[in-house]
């Protein structure tokens, strides 16, 4: 079995993951592989899985690897995963969890399908989003969904029904074992100029709101009931505060950045200073949204 993976042309060995994400700081993965179909998946999966700690990746937009890198595999889920189909008898459309959030909400424009106009502006993609339950501008990824297909424990594809996931705000059931084969949302029709007239305002909202530019992780806590984290890093006067290379962004202050020279562990120990002095002075708890992976450098 272990040969079988050797003659995966994709594997790479010391992989430079932190570069690929959207912060581009971090370490490396002792292995990377990029799995076209189920069965490399379920192979590799099978194979490595008692040995060494495997994470499956999207478009790296919400991960923070550390700069100690991640000692284990590291999974790209290639061109069978990134189909979009759609059923115009039932009203449903089935998405590969590697599709892009981005990606498709240009199908949507160009069926004339509405809902999923806000996905324009979240990064990611379709697996990784239905696994924190991503949403923005008044829509969440589980909102129109029916099913899910996931590769489960045992290495079973299974079908969940929507009912059979606990969705909450930018979290849900799925272990982080589970893999999110694909998804099924039921979708209505609407006019195709009005649809483009909500994902451009997203856009105008999107460049005028948030560091677009900057290399960032998007949102960095989740919000607690009832607040905003933006408003709390405000009131303990962080927007703009700086950690070596990282900072907490001028434009959306629940956004830290990368100004070029950041380490992962300037961004955690500016994401960690945020939490405890909130928690000195509001009595809050700030979850991390953003996923943080590896070990940390040996100094």
């Amino acid at each position: 079995m272990i040969e079988n993976l050797r003659k995966i042309k994709s594997m790479k060995l010391n992989y430079d993951l932190g570069k690929k994400t959207w912060f581009g700081t971090g370490g490396k993965s002792t292995l990377f592989f990029i799995a076209d179909s189920v069965d490399i998946l379920k192979m590799i999966i099978k194979v490595t899985k008692r040995i060494i700690p495997i994470l499956i990746i999207g478009s790296g937009s919400n991960i923070l690897v550390r700069d100690g890198g991640f000692k284990g595999i590291a999974i790209k889920l290639g061109k069978n995963f990134k189909q979009i189909e759609l059923d115009k008898n039932k009203s449903t459309v089935s998405v590969g969890s590697g599709v892009k959030d981005s990606e498709f909400s240009k199908f949507c424009l160009q069926e004339g399908i509405c809902g999923f106009e806000f996905l324009s502006g979240i990064p990611g993609t379709i697996g990784g989003n239905l696994k924190m339950n991503a949403g923005c501008y008044g829509g969440n990824i589980s909102d129109n969904l029916i099913e899910c297909k996931i590769l489960n424990d045992d290495l079973n594809i299974i079908t969940l029904s929507k009912e059979a996931i606990k969705f909450q705000y930018r979290r849900s059931s799925f272990t982080s074992s589970q893999v999110i084969l694909n998804a099924k949302f039921s979708y209505k029709k609407s006019n195709k100029i009005i649809i483009k007239k909500k994902i451009d305002e997203i856009s105008r909202k999107r460049k005028k709101t948030q560091p677009i530019a900057s290399r960032t992780g998007g949102s960095t806590f989740i919000n607690p009931p009832n607040k905003q984290v933006w408003k709390l890093i405000d009131a303990i006067n962080f927007r703009g505060k700086k950690v070596g290379g990282a900072q907490v962004s001028k434009v959306h202050s629940n956004f830290l950045i990368n100004n070029d020279s950041a380490s992962s562990m300037d961004i955690e120990i500016l994401g960690e200073e945020i939490r405890k002095v909130i928690k000195i002075k509001f009595n809050i708890n700030l979850k991390w949204e953003l996923v943080r992976v590896g070990e940390f450098k040996k100094v």
